[in-house]
């Protein structure tokens, strides 16, 4: 497989963590992961280098390591389920959200949990949270009508339809969606700059330029608007709903919650789909990481063509005979020694002494007489 430009990680509402590969040349998705960690859907997924951080119904934040491709550690601080997750720019802290109204810091390395707010929208629920790229400022959307920004300003009072946030590029504009309106918003003015009314309900929305917003709508369509004067260039992208949008550098990400999903140039060219066959609940970008591959144990048979036999020293076995002084009979190991070689040795000794005459017999007598004298 060619080098991946970048990779597409989804939450579905089947519990799984799907991650493919976009390759450019050919352009094409390849399934990269499947993971199966979470008890309930996912409800949101979040990226800071080599972590990816995904929340679900289950009360749970997984955090992994995509280098490893392992899980890293989990964080239980939740008691409801987990909508919302997001980095600081700077990576030291992950701020997630629940449906309680709690909202959570956790410092990225340690994973301690640094600080919580049990009612941050006096118990409503929090929708969404979007970080400031200075990761000092953090805006929270809640179901209680109200948008917070912490630790700068309590908050303002908001219409029931907004659902999410989204910061510009340059920092001091961000947009609020829900219903059929998409609202742009300046912190420099402290209020709004344009109200866009669309024919259908916005379901997802990125920014694409400093002009320009990409909206997807619940029938599948998606448009590019220009935050300016409104206007609008509509196109089919997909059978069902819009559920998610993403950018990437050159490259546009949309999914629908049938499961499909396409990457598309910036002036909306198809180039690339796939349907994972699960329903998709969130959408995240990561970008090419080399993946650190583990060692394994290597077990291999080592043949050689010449085997070089070095000499080994042959012990020996002495088998003394019985009835001789001098004689005795040298075997190699190698010489397969049982019990009938030493009898038939012993019996070849014995059959010899048979053959002596008395004269000789005699002369032995003397011989030895006349040693000792």
């Amino acid at each position: 497989m060619k080098a991946p430009t970048f990779e597409i990680v989804a939450g579905t509402y089947e519990e799984f963590l799907l991650g493919y590969y976009f390759v450019k040349k050919p352009a094409e998705l390849i399934q990269s992961f499947a993971s199966h960690d979470h008890s309930a859907s996912i409800r949101s997924v979040a990226v800071c280098g080599n972590y990816l951080a995904s929340g679900g119904a289950d009360d749970r934040i997984i955090i992994y390591d995509l280098k490893s491709r392992k899980e890293h550690c989990m964080l239980t601080h939740h008691n409801t389920t987990v909508n919302c997750l997001k980095f600081t720019n700077n990576h030291s802290h992950l701020i997630s959200c629940s449906t309680d109204g709690v909202l959570a810091i956790v410092r990225v390395g340690n994973w301690q949990l640094e600080k919580i707010w049990e009612k941050a929208h006096k118990g409503s629920t929090i929708l969404d949270i979007a970080v400031h790229s200075s990761g000092k400022l953090a805006l929270t959307l809640g179901s209680d009508c109200t948008l917070r920004t912490w630790n700068l300003v309590k908050g303002l009072r908001m219409p029931e339809v907004w659902k999410k946030i989204i910061w510009a590029e340059d920092d001091t504009r961000f947009i609020l969606y829900g219903g059929k309106y998409t609202e742009v918003w300046s912190i420099e003015s402290g209020g709004v700059l344009n109200i866009i009314e669309h024919n259908g309900k916005v379901t997802s929305c990125v920014w694409l330029t400093d002009d320009e917003i990409l909206v997807g709508y619940e029938t599948g369509e998606i448009a590019l608007v220009n935050v300016n004067d409104s206007t609008k260039n509509i196109q089919t992208a997909h059978d069902s709903r819009v559920k998610a949008i993403a950018k990437y550098s050159k490259w546009v990400i949309s999914c629908s919650s049938s499961g499909e999903i396409k990457v598309w140039s910036k002036k909306l060219k198809e180039l690339a789909k796939h349907n994972s066959g699960c329903r998709i609940t969130c959408l995240e970008i990561v970008p090419s990481l080399k993946i650190k591959e583990e060692k394994e144990e290597e077990v291999s048979e080592v043949v050689k063509e010449k085997l070089v036999v070095n000499e080994v020293k042959k012990s020996s076995v002495v088998v003394e005979v019985e009835g001789s002084d001098d004689e005795t009979v040298i075997l190699n190991d190698m010489d397969r020694l049982d019990s009938s070689d030493v009898k038939s040795k012993k019996k070849k000794h014995k059959s010899e002494k048979k053959k002596q005459t008395p004269i000789d017999l005699k002369k032995e007598r003397d011989r030895k007489r006349s040693m000792s004298m």
